[in-house]
């Protein structure tokens, strides 16, 4: 019976693609000529589908018990085949686990690597901390070799795990399963920071294939690449299903305002905030993303201390400049450059001093080199004499050459310097970088600036006024005549505009120290004090100081005119006390006996004044004449700006004299100083001091144009004389309370 094997064959393949089987009612369509099968519509069937009915029979009516055999042939077939078919998914999915397993143990191991300290979160990470993480993650990767398979699997897994975290906000009831981990909202929250680790690891791969490029003589096809254009098809993929959802969902809202509003809010692009060096960048998402990739792939031999203004300018530079600077201007000059390299935005050159006459003459390039026994640590000593006139040599030529408008070139120690390195000291290095590379940004003069300007303004007013009244609360005549007539409290007006006079003087002496070494300066926000009316101001820096030697003048010249200012108002102060008379002194300001005492330098000066107020009880009251008050309160507030810490005029200053890497560790020290004297001692100007520090001045000032030569022994000696007068001033004297 080969025709009926062959018909039968041909319903066989048509069974295949059928789920249901049924043989029911075949009498039905016994009758029909020539028919081989029939699929109709079963109108037994369960659900809300009808499953088709095969039924099969040969033209001459044939045997229904072979056709039963076939069609449980064909039901066995059918069996077999979903069998198979299963097994090949479960082989499928077994494969894609494993490959899903290996992904999960790579990025555990990278999270050990990127994942943030303990008790902070990922979006506290400073950009400059990001940077570091990105390039231990590529040192990693060097190592390792992965391919780039194994790498494409793996951004492809973190993209689908992210999905998944998402579409389980929020989580539906119905879909909760009671001990399933990725219910857990800390679950959630930490899948949702995977398009972080996948730009962590996409940066790092590009740094991997930089290093790769720069060593092969040939043109390398980095991986980085690949990698983004796969997560931003994923994401293109993902972004088209949101647009038709949301095109539903727009359909759907009447009004046309209340769909545009509705697109504004969901498409609109997101702003964010960043640090970069304790610096605050806001802007646009699109942008800000830009700048994290060229904060990443900025060589290590960028200083952090620019990289901060170098970031939000990123104005590239021509190849041609950086290498007329090496060729015309450094090679010609005494600086002799030994290794070089640069960026689009950026070029360093690392070298030594050189007297080229010398060099001539005895075949030496180096003026280190020298016969006498100095040669080793005196070395570093006469680079540092010369590196003043060279420096300003080089920049007398880069102006003739007619790249000052180009570039700006600052002259420090090698950033990349460590103790222990084969150079005892740090090589002198060239950094040269656009000139629109500005330590202030538009936004500093903005309105919220202004307005927390004015803020501090209108509150040191009344800190001062507080400070004044105090003095003459304590005074019988002063508080019966206050409570008759308010206007009696313009007897502490003198006191008001003595301290804000006081703290006028040194800012006009900041202006003049500014003007002459070319210095452009901010208006400066004073900081409001209960304690003595006011701790002075912040006068921010708008451009990059010249020298060392500039930045030193600038900072000294304010609180060292307020302390010699306060110490004769102080003396005058104790003159005018001691010969008053008894009524004159009804009407002087009432204070408690220990106020001498809290300064060790005001207690000196009272016990050669005024020796009996120094044996009165430290308790007990007394009058004083108001102008002390305001000495007293000038004194104070120049010690505490001489603090070496941060941007204090203080910290400033010890930057000048030990160098930026020393300034750094003297700060932190002086800060845990003070910190331990809030935290041990009952007086609260350490307190509202260290707050303060810590909300606006604790961190390092900008760069200096010449970093590199040092302070002649004149500026040393006036600051050591300074740090000893501060200490003085804040030291209590024997038997009084600390500040």
């Amino acid at each position: 019976m080969p025709g009926f094997k062959d018909e039968i064959k041909g319903i066989l393949d048509i069974v295949s693609t059928i789920n249901v089987f049924d043989v029911h009612n075949r009498s039905m369509f016994s009758s029909l000529p020539d028919s081989q099968m029939a699929v109709l519509n079963d109108g037994n069937s369960r659900g809300n589908g009808r499953h088709p009915t095969i039924l099969g029979f040969g033209k001459d009516g044939g045997s229904a018990t072979e056709v039963e055999l076939l069609l449980q042939k064909a039901k066995e077939l059918r069996n077999e085949a979903s069998t198979a078919e299963l097994a090949l998914r479960s082989t499928k999915q077994k494969a894609n686990d494993m490959k899903n397993a290996k992904s999960d143990q790579i990025y555990d191991e990278f999270r050990t690597i990127l994942d943030p300290p303990e008790g902070s979160e990922i979006d506290d990470i400073d950009v400059l901390a990001c940077a570091r993480l990105c390039k231990k993650l590529a040192n990693v990767l060097s190592e390792r070799r992965f391919s780039s398979k194994t790498m494409e699997q793996l951004v492809v897994r973190l993209y689908e795990r992210f999905l998944s975290a998402e579409s389980k906000i929020p989580t539906a009831i119905e879909d909760f399963n009671l001990g399933d981990v990725s219910n857990s909202e800390e679950y959630i929250e930490s899948e949702l920071r995977l398009l972080w680790y996948i730009d962590c690891i996409i940066d790092a791969q590009a740094l991997v294939d930089k290093d790769e490029s720069s060593n092969s003589v040939k043109p390398v096809r980095g991986l980085a690449p690949v990698l983004e254009a796969r997560v931003k098809a994923l994401k293109k993929v993902e972004q088209e299903k949101f647009q038709r959802e949301l095109e539903l969902t727009l359909n759907k809202i009447p009004g046309d305002k209340l769909v545009g509003n509705l697109s504004e809010q969901t498409l609109g692009e997101e702003n964010m905030t960043i640090k970069i060096g304790g610096k605050d960048i806001s802007g646009p998402k699109s942008n800000i993303t830009r700048l994290i990739e060229n904060v990443i792939q900025t060589p290590d031999w960028v200083p952090s201390c620019i990289l901060p203004f170098l970031a939000v300018c990123p104005r590239e530079i021509e190849e041609e400049i950086f290498v007329k600077i090496r060729s015309e201007i450094l090679g010609v000059s005494s600086f002799n450059v030994e290794y070089w390299d640069f960026t689009r935005t950026a070029a360093i050159y690392r070298g030594n001093f050189v007297d080229r006459e010398r060099a001539a003459l005895y075949g030496t390039n180096s003026i280190t080199a020298s016969d006498n026994s100095e040669a080793s640590e005196g070395g570093k000593q006469i680079q540092v004499q010369r590196s003043t006139v060279v420096f300003q040599e080089i920049q007398d030529r880069l102006e003739k050459a007619g790249l000052t408008g180009e570039v700006q070139l600052f002259l420090m120690e090698d950033p990349e310097w460590r103790p222990g390195d084969r150079d005892p000291q740090p090589l002198p290095t060239i950094l040269a970088l656009s000139s629109s590379v500005v330590p202030e940004q538009g936004a500093e003069r903005g309105i919220g600036q202004k307005f927390l300007s004015v803020i501090a303004l209108f509150t040191t007013l009344t800190t001062t006024l507080a400070f004044a009244t105090s003095g003459f609360a304590l005074n019988p005549t002063f508080f019966d005549a206050v409570v008759l007539d308010i206007s009696k409290l313009s007897l502490c007006l003198p006191v008001v505009f003595g301290v804000l006079a006081i703290n006028a003087f040194h800012e006009v002496a900041h202006q003049i120290a500014a003007r002459s070494s070319g210095l452009k300066i901010a208006l400066p926000v004073p900081l409001p004090s209960l304690q003595v009316g006011t701790f002075g101001s912040i006068t921010a820096l708008r451009s990059f100081p010249k020298s060392r030697a500039a930045i030193f003048d600038f900072a000294m010249s304010g609180p060292v005119t307020g302390a010699i200012i306060s110490i004769f108002v102080i003396i005058i102060g104790m003159f005018l006390t001691v010969q008053a008379s008894p009524e004159e002194l009804s009407t002087f300001a009432v204070v408690p006996a220990v106020i001498t005492k809290t300064s060790f330098l005001v207690g000196i000066i009272t016990s050669t004044i005024a020796p009996d107020m120094m044996a009165i009880p430290d308790s007990q009251l007394m009058p004083i004449h108001p102008i002390f008050l305001v000495g007293f309160a000038g004194v104070v507030a120049s010690a505490l700006n001489l603090m070496p810490i941060g941007r204090l005029d203080g910290g400033r200053a010890s930057m000048a004299i030990v160098g930026r890497r020393t300034s750094y560790l003297v700060s932190l020290a002086s800060f845990t100083i003070l910190a331990i004297a809030a935290l041990t001692q009952t007086s609260g100007m350490s307190i509202s001091w260290g707050l303060l520090l810590t909300l606006f001045q604790r961190n390092a000032d900008i760069p200096i144009r010449d970093e590199f030569s040092e302070l002649d022994d004149f500026r040393v000696g006036v600051y050591i004389s300074c740090i000893v007068m501060a200490a003085l001033i804040l030291a209590p004297f024997p038997g009084g309370p600390v500040l």
